[in-house]
């Protein structure tokens, strides 16, 4: 989901239109897959997304905003709306997101998620219907509570928060995904150091998927920066009561073209898979 666009476009759609700022946005990616294992290569174009927004003031001073996703999963297929679509209401309160949007995990951490491809730290939470985010008065501190109501076709019925805090060149965060389906249930922590172009992290979570045992998570990942070009390593493992189903690898290079577009190279291996993982993409994305 983050890999794709961060496609949070305020907006609202009230009468009289020309009274809202409109925005539009998107992301366009197509990608080169070679598998060194499988000895296969494959062009792929990736999800296209566009999102409409607006935002306006209300009567009261509190702002209204809102986003319309527009995504077509492949070249062939019709648009459709998939995901990103709310309101948001915010004001000296903080905000309150209604429709689909990050749950309170899912709105804080996921930093080994480095790679432009592949890799990415699989205990990061989902979405949910309703987020809510206080103003805390403390610099630095984000807390989100989010909730999903059953009969909800998009997310998982539960609740969720999220609890971040950055200081200076430091963050950490901790979440938890608390919902009616216990293969949805997650909570995960990590930490993060970022100064001078190089960035280190650390997560570790778990889910407690069946009564018989639990699914644990750990990544740890670096990138190094220097100007518009930068390098990333991430290691993903994935523990199932106790054995290791996945230690994966990644590498990347990025270069920023400038504009919204980027061009990268991502390898991956992990060799704890019943059949061995080597592969590498090239790809390019541009964001509007």
């Amino acid at each position: 989901m983050k890999k794709i666009i961060a496609i949070a476009v305020a907006g609202a759609f009230a009468a009289p239109v020309m009274a809202a700022d409109v925005t539009l946005s998107g992301n366009l990616e197509y990608v080169f897959v070679s598998d060194d294992q499988a000895n296969t290569a494959d062009f792929i174009a990736e999800d296209a997304v566009v999102a409409v927004g607006a935002s306006s003031e209300l009567a009261n001073g509190m702002a209204i905003s809102a986003s319309i996703a527009i995504e077509n999963t492949d070249e062939a297929a019709s648009t459709s709306p998939d995901g990103g679509n709310n309101i948001t209401i915010s004001g000296g309160f903080g905000s309150l997101a209604i429709g689909d949007v990050s749950g309170g995990m899912d709105a804080v951490g996921d930093y080994t998620d480095v790679a432009a491809y592949y890799g990415g730290f699989d205990a990061d939470g989902d979405d949910a219907a309703f987020a809510f985010t206080p103003n805390t008065g403390i610099e630095g501190l984000k807390v989100v509570i989010s909730a999903t109501p059953e009969g909800d076709a998009n997310n998982a019925e539960g609740t969720s928060y999220g609890i971040e805090y950055k200081v200076g060149s430091f963050a950490a965060y901790y979440g938890k995904d608390e919902t009616a389906a216990a293969a949805s249930q997650q909570s995960s922590a990590g930490v993060k150091y970022s100064a001078d172009g190089i960035m280190i992290a650390y997560e570790t979570g778990e889910s407690p998927q069946s009564a018989s045992g639990k699914v644990e998570f750990k990544g740890v990942a670096a990138t190094y920066s220097m100007g518009d070009l930068s390098f990333g390593i991430e290691m993903q493992e994935q523990t199932d009561d106790g054995t290791v189903d996945s230690d994966e690898t990644t590498l990347s290079a990025t270069y920023n073209l400038g504009g919204g577009a980027s061009v990268y190279i991502v390898n991956t291996e992990d060799d704890k898979l019943a059949t061995k993982v080597d592969k590498t993409a090239v790809g390019i994305n541009f964001a509007f």
